[in-house]
């Protein structure tokens, strides 16, 4: 996996075409404009099947349902609000990466239906390509298909889970929009303002690659400046660095945007409010801060189960992920973090099935 300003609330409401699902293994949602998938995937225990659901602009986006087997009645569902990135959420050949593990346990171990929606652009879902996607235009898609899941076939539509993992799970309240759901799942994720986690990232970041504490605060007064220009006034970073040729020894990433987005994604996110949204979540939350995430800050976590919990005693639960990584994967410390991947921590993961599976009963 590959890691690294508009109001959002006044969006149109989406347009919507869902398919009727089959609950095959090898079924294709019938009546679903989309090709079947050419690779399938294969877990055990899980039925799997493929549909599709249109946004705005009349693209289309492929969904892929989970269900146990054997499972009758309307059933709970997970749905995934995931990374920045432009990786598939598709696994035909096995889970790569710990955050994948976690929604096959999920779909595997809860009893719970699973959705995950793969972003425009990618895989069999039409439209531009992901990395020229502006936040918005994700946003708009994961809408689509989360107004999509009270219509699927054995689904409990009031008890819908949201499951936000990295950047997703900042914005996980947004792609509900004021709909009822029945609790949310927060993982390594952020909810000040992007400029404010860039700065906090930035600096993890020099630290881990052995910068020395001098060297780092120069840095990070030349990052402010740039961060400044590029997230609240809105130039590219190329801009930037035509204005500043002195910050061009800063910067590691393309002229254009950055971690393969365009430069209008993360001013989308400058302009979000998370803190108010998540002020706003009166339904339980699942906090999950890995002890070794260097992309995202730890006292985020703690600030959106403080934020919750003012709604309600008992709403917020926080767990502490020992020995994890961004991704959920088990590494010795913040450094082997940084450098590479492990396996999954399937013990945290349990945590997360419990949770859900208890809350699901209330």
């Amino acid at each position: 996996m590959k890691i690294g300003g508009r109001n959002v609330v006044g969006i149109a409401a989406l347009t919507m075409l869902l398919a009727i699902a089959t609950h095959s293994t090898r079924a294709q949602l019938p009546d679903s404009p989309l090709p079947p998938p050419r690779d399938r995937e294969t877990i055990p225990g899980v039925d799997v099947t493929y549909g599709d659901v249109m946004v705005t602009n009349g693209e289309r986006v492929r969904l892929i349902v989970t269900r146990p087997v054997n499972t009758v009645g309307p059933l709970p569902v997970a749905f995934l609000v995931g990374w920045l990135s432009c990786d598939s959420v598709s696994w035909p050949n096995g889970p790569k990466f710990g955050f994948a593990h976690l929604m096959i346990q999920i779909a595997r171990e809860s009893g719970f239906m699973t959705v995950r929606m793969e972003k425009p652009g990618v895989g069999d879902s039409t439209g531009p390509p992901c990395a020229s996607l502006d936040f918005l235009q994700e946003l708009s898609a994961y809408r689509a298909a989360f107004a999509a899941l009270a219509r699927l076939p054995g689904v409990d539509p009031s008890r819908i889970f949201l499951v936000g993992m990295s950047n997703g799970a900042g914005f996980a309240p947004l792609v509900a929009n004021g709909s009822s759901v029945k609790g949310y799942v927060f993982i390594g994720g952020w909810v000040k303002t992007w400029y404010e986690h860039m700065l906090e990232h930035e600096r993890r970041r020099l630290a881990l690659v052995g910068r020395a504490p001098g060297e780092i605060n120069a840095a990070m007064g030349r990052f402010a400046t740039f961060y400044e220009l590029f997230l609240i006034e809105r130039l590219t970073p190329g801009e930037v660095i035509l204005r500043h040729p002195e910050l061009k020894r800063d910067w590691y990433d393309d002229k254009d945007g950055q971690y393969g987005r365009p430069a209008a994604f993360f001013q989308q996110l400058q302009a979000l409010n998370l803190a108010d949204a998540w002020s706003k979540v009166k339904v339980p939350v699942l906090v999950v801060q890995d002890e070794y995430d260097w992309v995202m800050s730890a006292d985020d976590h703690t600030m959106v189960a403080e934020l919750v919990e003012k709604n309600g005693a008992g709403l917020a639960t926080l767990i502490f992920a020992p020995k994890t990584s961004h991704t959920f994967e088990v590494l010795p410390d913040m450094r082997a973090s940084y450098d590479g991947s492990g396996p999954y921590n399937a013990d945290v993961g349990a945590r997360v099935v419990r949770w859900l599976r208890e809350r699901a009963l209330h």
